[in-house]
């Protein structure tokens, strides 16, 4: 009777000791990451598992796995969004936002706003010389009641006029440029296709979209308008 009461205990004793470390097992944790506020795939982002140690990184889809067990703690980062900590209560699919830091909201328009900036500083210096609209005076400052006539033929006709005018209109290019690159660039255009580095320029010369759709485009429209632009690219390329 002891020896049966003895093996019965045994057994209990196993199953008591074995039991939580089978809960605890490693599986396979799948996840996808979004930048928040949209529907963006973060590629490249790091996942670390910091009790194992292990790391990877999510492909051109955002998508990512991790050998993790339940109380894992996964760290996430990536240059240009804020680093997010995730405890994993579960080994169900997970999905992650990530927040995009001030720097890298502002990064894509500083270069071209320094430029507009000196370009601008540059249209001022006009000032100086007499040329107080660009180069473009106003029909009604002819009018010998409260215009100019003296400043209108001065602007329209001289050679600083002339040079103010031109300067306005690179101004206006490059401005229309930087709102554009600011939204349409190889940065996001990786994020949401599976474009190859080196067709990167070909892609953005062919489908560069026109400034009054940028200005009226949502994130959603912008999206889409790669993806579909992609979509006719890569038949002339050969992407599988």
């Amino acid at each position: 009777m002891k020896l049966i009461l003895v093996q019965i205990l045994s057994v209990f004793i196993v199953i008591i000791v074995f039991l939580p470390a089978k809960g605890q097992s490693q599986q396979m944790l799948k996840g996808v990451i979004f930048e928040e506020g949209t529907r963006t795939r973060v590629a490249g982002a790091s996942v670390h598992n910091q009790r194992t140690g292990y790391t990877n990184s999510t492909n051109n889809f955002g998508l990512f796995d991790i050998l993790a067990q339940e109380g894992d703690t996964l760290h996430i980062s990536l240059d240009g969004y804020l680093d997010k900590q995730i405890e994993v209560s579960n080994l169900k699919d997970l999905i992650v936002y990530l927040r995009a830091s001030s720097t890298r909201l502002k990064e894509v328009k500083i270069t071209g706003q320094s430029r507009l900036q000196g370009l601008r500083e540059a249209q001022a210096d006009f000032k100086a010389k007499g040329i107080f609209n660009n180069g473009k005076p106003s029909i009604g400052m002819l009018s010998p009641l409260g215009g100019s006539p003296l400043t209108y033929l001065y602007e329209t006709f001289s050679q600083d006029g002339k040079r103010a005018r031109r300067l306005g209109a690179f101004i206006a290019r490059e401005s229309d440029y930087t709102e554009v690159a600011s939204r349409f660039n190889k940065e996001k255009i990786k994020l949401l296709v599976p474009i190859k580095d080196e067709d990167l320029e070909e892609f953005k010369s062919a489908y560069w979209p026109k400034n009054e759709d940028i200005r009226k485009w949502g994130d959603y429209d912008l999206h889409h308008y790669i993806k579909k632009s992609f979509e006719e690219f890569k038949k002339t390329k050969g992407y599988i």
